[in-house]
């Protein structure tokens, strides 16, 4: 079965606060919209416009009419964009797939889900992590799950919706878990949170499921000592790192609103300082994988650069083996068999595992 990634879908929480009046825009702002739509369209080029070389029969016809429609109909896409405008400040809501906070912060209702397979879910994937740890040390391979909490877990005061009671105790479940059956599980939650209380800047960004280059840097840095204690030598690598100036950036929960500010972002830019990066034959010995989702992939959104951040904290240059868009298990089943692992042997691997995905169901890890 594929495994999708995307948060699922689920409806939003009502504003039980809105005056009543303000429920029955909805149905006045989609009226209004149907009638000026249907006018427009009527005297829009597109509606007028003829098709040529599609079979009318099949069906090809309309739907290379409809696209062309859909494109010069001047009206479109002003009114999705007015009317997640106002869904968010008459309302406070998103559409299905976030939900809306306080001060500006967005969460992906992935987060808030629950449901009686839970407890099924997390038991086959800490068999699943076992199976892989097993894998590994064919190989003599080290296995360290680096867990990120969840955005909503440490972030609980910028929430206006109740999250379910059987998310409480997730994350410590499925560390403790782990941890009696003998792997590496650095607690990224205790450090994240003594590193909130400094107030030096978010972990994760108020508008994306992701973490802040800081965020990242601050995982690292934890992961970074247990590491070492299971392989102390390591081939040596070393990083000078440099703060970018600040910019602002869209996250992937504005997809669902219109009306946040953007969050402003620093970039941390990591630059081998060495002589490394091939070694003297370009055969350069690369000890350690990282393997994960989208908070460690490579990507023109990635500002992150986990993988770049664990270099500079093991002070060993790290192979990025993590994909986007996949969740935390097919990579992984796709690293064990895949060039990456047969190329470059690693002594430790670094599974890169959202806490959001825990009670997913993926039927294929089973």
């Amino acid at each position: 079965m594929t495994e999708f990634a995307q948060d699922t879908i689920k409806p939003n929480i009502n504003n039980p606060a809105a005056p009543r009046l303000l429920h029955w825009l909805p149905a006045a702002f989609l009226l209004s919209v149907v009638g000026l739509g249907a006018v427009g369209t009527l005297t829009s080029p597109g509606f007028r416009e003829r098709v040529t070389g599609k079979d009318l029969i099949t069906g090809t016809w309309q739907l290379t009419w409809e696209k062309g429609l859909d494109a010069k109909v001047p009206w479109r896409d002003p009114s999705v964009s007015l009317w997640g405008s106002l869904n968010y400040r008459l309302f406070g809501e998103a559409r299905d797939g976030a939900l809306v906070g306080e001060d500006g912060w967005l969460f992906t209702s992935e987060e808030y889900q629950s449901g009686p397979n839970d407890a099924a879910e997390m038991a086959a994937k800490v068999k699943y992590v076992q199976q892989v740890r097993a894998e590994l040390a064919k190989d003599g391979a080290k296995l360290v799950v680096a867990l990120i909490p969840a955005k909503t877990r440490l972030y609980p005061e910028f929430l206006s919706a109740h999250v379910p009671s059987q998310k409480a105790n997730v994350y410590a479940s499925f560390q403790a878990a782990l941890t009696q059956a003998g792997i590496a599980v650095p607690d990224l939650l205790a450090s994240f949170q003594a590193e909130k209380q400094k107030d030096a800047g978010d972990l994760f960004f108020r508008t994306d499921t992701h973490w802040t280059p800081y965020g990242a840097m601050v995982a690292a840095q934890t992961l970074a000592p247990a590491i070492r204690d299971l392989v102390p030598d390591l081939p040596p690598a070393q990083y000078a790192v440099e703060a970018k100036a600040a910019t602002a950036r869209s996250g992937d929960l504005l997809r669902y609103v219109l009306g946040p500010v953007p969050d402003e972002v620093q970039e941390l830019e990591y630059t081998r300082t060495d002589e490394g990066e091939g070694g003297l034959l370009g055969d350069e010995i690369l000890a350690v994988t990282l393997v994960g989702t989208s908070y460690s992939a490579e990507s023109k959104d990635n500002v992150w650069h986990f993988a770049e951040a664990l270099s500079r904290a093991l002070g060993t240059q790290v192979l990025n083996a993590a994909q986007e868009g996949k969740g935390p298990l097919v990579p992984m089943r796709e690293y064990l068999t895949g060039e990456d692992r047969k190329n470059n042997p690693p002594q430790v691997v670094i599974w890169e595992f959202p806490e959001r995905f825990l009670s997913r169901s993926y039927a294929s890890s089973h």
